[in-house]
């Protein structure tokens, strides 16, 4: 039986974090899950112990489990989330995991760098656009991700935001934005006039479907651009065979995550090692260390 459980949910990461006298049991029952979910487990890791544990919090935290290694949103919202953790132990780690790794990012170098994913998706729309085209876009989903992407807004990008349950928190981001929102039942009516649509919710289950886009055959002389950014997915993948119609997911943006990671890739070496040199030295010791 677990004595703490804490669980992390973002736009394309779950991970549960559990504390437990009985080491043996819980392995059992994770092995049990596996088997019982194979599809799942597949893409799962397991860390057993405190320090794999902890290693991954640096890590996770340090932007080095990112696609987009070394991006700094990941450490906004772990920050955020550790500060709605009840419980004792796991609360604890994660105040040390985001204090050394706010250090660890400063002394590598990684804080100096302002990239995300939304400036990279920015940059391709205004390759596949053309950078003096005033584009239409759409955004379903009112994460971090949409948040993102709502502060670094190029000033050519007119955006909606849509949303069902949380249509107040789109009505935010669109007034951050300077855009508007819509409610996901007008879903459809919107993608017609639309140039991009962006997808990252939390959703299990496909958020749009072909139906959602019978309106793109009716006078329209323009492709639609999709980044379906959410694991899992969001767009059911047979919309990429219609015409005038290209999807992309986080799989198809790797060449673009690719030269990002490696034009940053003696950052995060860096990092990388300052990690490890906690493992070994303690925390106390690595600021004296290094800082």
């Amino acid at each position: 039986d677990l004595q703490e459980h804490a669980m992390l949910v973002t736009c394309n990461r779950l991970e549960i974090y559990g504390v437990t006298l009985y080491p043996d049991d819980a392995f059992g029952n994770i092995r049990r899950f596996a088997g019982r979910f194979p599809d799942f487990a597949r893409y799962a890791y397991i860390k057993y112990d405190q320090a794999q544990v902890f290693r991954h919090s640096l890590r996770l935290a340090s932007g080095l489990e990112s696609q987009l290694q070394g991006e700094k949103e990941i450490l906004k919202q772990l920050d955020s989330w550790r500060h709605a953790i009840g419980v004792h132990s796991i609360k604890n780690m994660w105040s040390s995991v985001i204090s050394i790794s706010k250090k660890i990012r400063s002394a590598s170098r990684l804080e100096e760098d302002n990239d995300n994913l939304a400036v990279l998706i920015f940059n391709d729309i205004r390759k596949r656009l053309g950078e003096s085209k005033t584009y239409n876009i759409i955004v379903v989903g009112t994460g971090k991700v949409a948040e993102t992407i709502a502060k670094h807004r190029p000033p050519e990008a007119h955006i909606r935001f849509a949303a069902h349950k949380h249509y107040k928190k789109a009505e935010e981001l669109a007034s951050r934005a300077g855009g508007a929102a819509i409610h996901l039942e007008e879903l459809s009516a919107a993608i017609a006039g639309a140039d991009v649509l962006i997808c990252a919710t939390s959703s299990p289950h496909y958020v749009i479907n072909k139906s959602h886009l019978k309106a793109l055959t009716v006078g329209r002389s323009h492709p639609l651009y999709i980044y379906d950014l959410a694991v899992p997915r969001d767009v059911e993948p047979e919309i990429a065979a219609l015409d005038g119609v290209f999807l992309q997911n986080l799989d198809d943006l790797g060449s673009i995550f690719s030269r990002y990671n490696e034009f940053n890739r003696e950052r995060v070496e860096l990092a990388t090692e300052l990690i490890e040199d906690v493992l070994k030295v303690g925390a106390e010791v690595f600021y004296d260390k290094y800082l």
